[in-house]
């Protein structure tokens, strides 16, 4: 097992005005084999220009990797500006100490991502396989596909310890999101499949969806009026109104299902 510990260095994060770092660069994948040297020669993107890792964090590197499974990457310091944490990422582990910037775990297909604290937007962005775990709350687009893409997570698992922003797994067609607080407005904006558990309340969930399943525990504000109640069904023993829709799409392309308490 290697054990990597990137701590960002403090005059990094100085000023009124902190400059992004992008770090996709830091991967399991990428990383699985390297001496402490050869990570602190991987370039990282600080605003505009690409830098030395070393130059930018603080690095150690401890045991030996025979793949990215092996590998953990541990973030430490004030991690506020660092975006695209595990983008791409196909395996291995990463430990997020601290609240993130945008894009953390988008397009991850394997491994793991724990964020000690809260993400940004867009964090799990089509997002295909692996785990993302964020102990805090998560900003707009949770899971959702970017400008001009048009599928979001296909598959994964999300969990998500606080509350999720607005327009969270836009165009999902597959995988789980658990939010274990509130979502706001347009949870599952055209979704096609998938699961999304929310324990706490939603604002307008399941807009434009044809596919996929959405359970609302707490409760449900502005409930889209397309959507046709069928009965009720009991999950772990509480009892749920079953909803099909949206049949603002047409009938036909309407199999999307709302379970609201």
């Amino acid at each position: 097992m290697q054990t990597i510990k990137l701590k960002l260095k403090e005059e990094v994060t100085r000023g009124v005005a902190k400059i992004p770092v992008g770090v996709d660069s830091l991967t399991p994948d990428k990383l699985a084999g390297k001496t402490e040297a050869e990570i602190k020669a991987v370039k990282v993107w600080w605003g505009n220009k690409e830098e030395n890792t070393g130059d930018l964090f603080d690095v150690s590197a401890e045991g030996e990797a025979g793949g990215a499974e092996e590998v953990k990457i541990v973030l430490e310091g004030d991690l506020s500006r660092v975006k695209h944490i595990g983008d791409g990422m196909k395996a291995g582990e990463i430990e997020a100490q601290g609240d993130v910037d945008m894009h953390c775990g988008a397009m991850m297909s394997g491994g793991k991502i724990t964020v000690k604290g809260g993400a940004d937007c867009w964090a799990g962005r089509e997002m295909h396989g692996g785990e993302l775990v964020i102990e805090g709350d998560a900003g707009d687009n949770l899971c959702a596909m970017y400008r001009g893409e048009m599928t979001g997570m296909t598959g994964g698992k999300v969990t998500v310890g606080g509350n999720a922003g607005e327009c969270i797994a836009q165009n999902m067609a597959g995988g789980e999101i658990v939010i274990k607080g509130n979502a706001y407005i347009l949870t599952g904006l055209n979704m096609k499949g998938g699961k999304i558990t929310i324990e706490g309340d939603a604002v307008m969930p399941g807009a434009d969806m044809t596919g996929g399943e959405i359970t609302v525990k707490g409760d449900v504000q502005d409930m889209i009026p397309s959507f046709r109640l069928e009965g009720t069904e009991s999950i772990e023993g509480e009892e749920y109104k079953k909803y099909t829709g949206d049949l603002a799409m047409t009938e036909k392309k309407a199999k999307g299902v709302l379970y609201v308490k």
